[in-house]
Parts: C-alpha cells; structure tokens; sequence
C-alpha cells in the first residue's frame, strides 16, 4: 500500500550488486560510462563548436557556444579525467589500474569499480545498500568522508558504525513495524537520543498514571457529596486523558529495549593432541598451470588459537581459508595439510546466507542441516532450531517463511543459527560481519570471545575492526606478496593503519 513519489528533475542511483562482471571496458571507461550528464554537455558543446567553426558567426550561433562552455563548465566537463581519477583513487585503485580491463579483477574489485561508476553519475538521490561490505580501511574512511560532503541527497543502509559516524546527519531506525527518525544525529547522537526518548516516555507514562490515579480517588470519594460538581470536572479530565491517549502504555518502538542477538556455540569436543590442523610447505592456488598465489605457506593451528587473518584484499585471505577447510580439490599444489583425527569444523562465510535454498523454510534448513553428516545429531527438534532462532532475532512466524520471503539480515541469521547447531572444534569464518546488522555481529562478537577454551580454536578473515577487538585474539596473520607472516600478538593500533598497503586486485 502507498506510494513512492519521485520527483520528475530527481535523479536516483542504486548500486547494484551485479558489479561489472560482464564487462569488457577497463577501469576507466567503466568508472566514466555513467557520467551521463558531463557526456551529454560534451556533445552539445562538440556541435555548437563545430557550426561557428563551419563558419557560422550569427549572435545565436555564437549564443549558443558560450551556452554550451558554461554548462560543460558547471559540470565539471573540463575536470572530468581528474575526478574519475581522485574516485578511483580514493576506493584503492592505482593510476596503473586505469587502463586494466575490468574482467581481469576480483569479485571484491569489481564491486568497487562499480561502487566509483555510480558515485561518478553523482545523482540527486544516492541510495547505497551497505557499500563498505567490500571496501578495505582506507577506502571506507575515504568513502564516509565522500558521503558527508556529497552534493546531494544519500541514503545509506549499514551496519558499519564508523562509516556512518563518518558520514551520516540524520538516522531512520525500522523498529517493531515502524520508522522512526532521529533528525541531525550522528549515530552516537541517535544512540544517546533513543535511550533519552525511552526513558522520557516512560517517566511522562509513570506520571500520567499517577495523576489519573489521584482524579479516580478524587472521583470516588466525593462523587455523591458536597463536592460532587468538582468531582465531575475530575471525571471529565479523566476522560480527556483516555482519548487523548495519556494513559496507553508508550509505542514498544520508543521504549523497546533492543536486545543484542545471543549465540550460543555448542562446547567443542576435544581431540587428540595440540594442532586441530597443520600445512606445511604449501604452494597454494586455483590454476596449476599458473603460478600459485601463496607459496611455502606454514601454519599449525593449536587448540586454544583465535587467528586473525588480515591484509590487503586480493592478497590471499580467503584463499588460505579455502585451503585449509580442504573442500576445494587440488588448490594445495605442493606441500601437504593434516588434519587432526578428532576435528569437528565449521565454517561460516560472507556468502552462506545468499547460497540458502530459496524455497525452503528458514526452520527446515536450520534442523536439516543439524542433523547431517557423520557429526550431526538427529535428535536436534524444530524446538530447538526455533529457540536458537528466537535468540538470535528471528522469533514469531519467521523460522516457518520461505528464504525468499526474508530480508538480507534475516537470512544471515538463519546460517548463524545453522552455524550454531553443530558442535566444532575448529571455526573459520570469512568476512562474518558483511551481512550481519549491529545487533547480530555483537553477538558474533561474543559469542567467538567467549568459546573455545583450551580445546578450540578460531580462524577469522575480518575487516570490521569492533568486531575484531571484540574476539580477544591471540594470533595475527599478515596475508601480503603470497606469504604468511604469524605473529602470536593482540591486536594493535599499527594492524588498521598498515593493512592496505600493496593491495592485489586481479582475480
């Protein structure tokens, strides 16, 4: 029901999540192919130049050219290749990567190339659907620094917190079947203004309750006395209080409490001896006619690790996830990998909730899936799924819709809730908080701090840095020029200021 209406001089642009993959323009000419505004100035200027230069000299001819060079002008015509340049630069890309064509860099890149396409068309209205999911540090910065200077309107769905502190003058929060907007707050401000709007409603509600009760004692104890006419007024004051709705508790979407989503990770089972897994001298790629992308790769997981592996995208990271979750044939080309006899592993990627049966119910896929395999247990019930659901957010009716009928996030609980089902001893997880709201990846967060003990042990690919520091890791591994360097270490500082350097694009 209802209407969007646009008006007919907005322009609107959508970053679509097909990226450029089947494009087979470079960097450059895909970053520009948008700029309909500035390419259409350029003609216009283009044929009224070359009417004056056939000769013709009349005032309107002449009237028409300086038009045509103020209009170019105003868009920014002249300064076209500097501003594709400063864009492309700003989301990672080298001066080099220009002239590259788009089909020979990776999912991510592509996505980014995409990203600088759409802000190069620079519509009225930017609507952007969690952009930062495949963007490094620097280029995040970059890019919430962008929005808060846009020349226009931006709509920004995200669930990256520094990226709308950066960016973002005003928040629109969906909550218990309603909007409601927190004008000129940042999302700090919006935090602080939320938690002051419950507790404002709720005292106002505590003080209308208390002034109606002492009108109903007046009312009660002089209704058929001498004061029987101020008791009447009382009844009418009453009254106005009822139709006025001072006496309805306030809306739940004003006074909710939101809960942060709770997972509980099932205790790992304990193996036999120290390493869960071990690879050893691995040269390690896709093609084995190519040179692999990772070489004489070292790395023993104990019990009780929590590895964080970081780098520049394209470098490897999730290479070296694939690898060692083994589901890949023949990507270790030389070398060798162990696993530990008793490993129980679970794996939670940036792309499980898109690769869901959309036609299944959200409760039949989580049960299914618990009850498979050599290491699931049969005995798991719908009640069960649906109480780790609940938790995690998704209570009521939704565990019996269909995927399809789901949002993003809600999907993404649903492999959470998947993912919490199984007992492991050995968890990788690939970009976990790309399709998580807040909520959910402080859970995670949690959840991933709180397990293990001395029997487990985590492998993370992250560049959500509250989610990071939240983990407690033990571990850093630098993924950089196709090698691995381990350090057993906290986080520090110096991880997220160096981690874009030398950054590999191609796929």
């Amino acid at each position: 029901q209802g209407q969007a209406l646009v008006h007919t001089n907005v322009r609107v642009g959508y970053l679509k999540q097909s990226a450029v993959s089947g494009s087979t323009k470079t960097v450059y000419e895909e970053a520009k192919s948008e700029m309909t505004l500035i390419e259409n100035a350029r003609i216009e200027l283009e044929g009224t130049t070359k009417i004056v230069e056939d000769g013709d000299y009349s005032e309107e001819a002449l009237n028409d050219l300086a038009a045509a060079q103020e209009e170019f002008q105003v868009l920014g015509g002249y300064e076209q290749e500097q501003m594709v340049d400063s864009v492309l630069k700003g989301l990672g890309f080298t001066p080099e990567d220009s002239s590259q064509l788009c089909k020979d860099f990776s999912g991510g890149w592509q996505m980014r190339i995409a990203l600088a396409r759409l802000l190069l068309s620079k519509p009225s209205l930017l609507l952007l659907d969690e952009p930062s999911n495949h963007l490094d540090s620097a280029a995040r910065d970059w890019l919430g620094k962008y929005i808060a200077n846009y020349d226009g309107s931006v709509i920004l769905v995200s669930h990256d917190v520094g990226l709308m502190d950066k960016s973002v003058n005003s928040i629109a929060e969906i909550t218990a079947g309603t909007l409601l907007e927190y004008r000129s707050c940042s999302y700090h401000d919006y935090l602080e203004e939320k938690e002051f709007r419950a507790i404002s409603a709720q005292a106002q509600y505590a003080k209308n309750l208390e002034e109606a009760a002492q009108l109903q004692a007046f009312i009660d104890k002089f209704s058929a006395g001498t004061k029987s006419k101020s008791a009447q007024s009382r009844v009418k004051m009453l009254e106005k209080m009822k139709s006025e709705g001072r006496l309805d508790p306030p809306p739940v979407s004003i006074i909710q409490n939101v809960r942060i989503p709770e997972l509980v990770l099932p205790p790992p089972p304990k193996p036999y001896g120290e390493n869960l897994m071990v690879i050893e001298n691995a040269s390690i790629g896709y093609d084995p006619d190519e040179e692999p992308l990772l070489q004489n790769i070292n790395l023993a997981i104990p019990r009780g690790m929590k590895l964080l592996l970081r780098g520049p995208n394209g470098a490897g990271k999730s290479t070296l996830l694939k690898a060692l979750r083994g589901n890949v044939p023949d990507m270790i080309q030389e070398g060798k990998r162990e696993e530990n006899t008793r490993l129980k592993l679970g794996v939670f990627t940036q792309d499980l909730a898109q690769e869901l049966d959309k036609e299944s119910r959200a409760v039949d896929l989580v049960t299914s899936y618990a009850r498979e395999g050599s290491d699931g247990d049969v005995s798991v019930t719908d009640e069960t799924a649906r109480n780790v659901m609940g938790r995690l957010g998704l209570g009521g009716e939704k565990p019996l819709r269909k995927i399809k009928a789901l949002s993003g996030g809600e999907k993404a609980r649903v492999a959470l809730s998947m993912f919490a089902l199984k007992a492991s001893n050995l968890l990788m997880l690939d970009e976990p908080s790309n399709h998580l709201d807040v909520g959910c990846i402080q859970g995670l967060a949690n959840a991933l701090g709180s397990w293990g003990g001395k029997d487990g042990a985590v492998v993370v690919i992250s560049h959500d840095r509250e989610f990071c520091e939240k983990v407690g890791f033990t571990h850093v591994g630098t993924v950089m020029n196709g090698g691995l360097v381990l350090e057993q270490r906290p986080l520090q500082d110096g991880d997220w200021e160096q981690y874009d350097i030398g950054s590999s694009k191609l796929a």
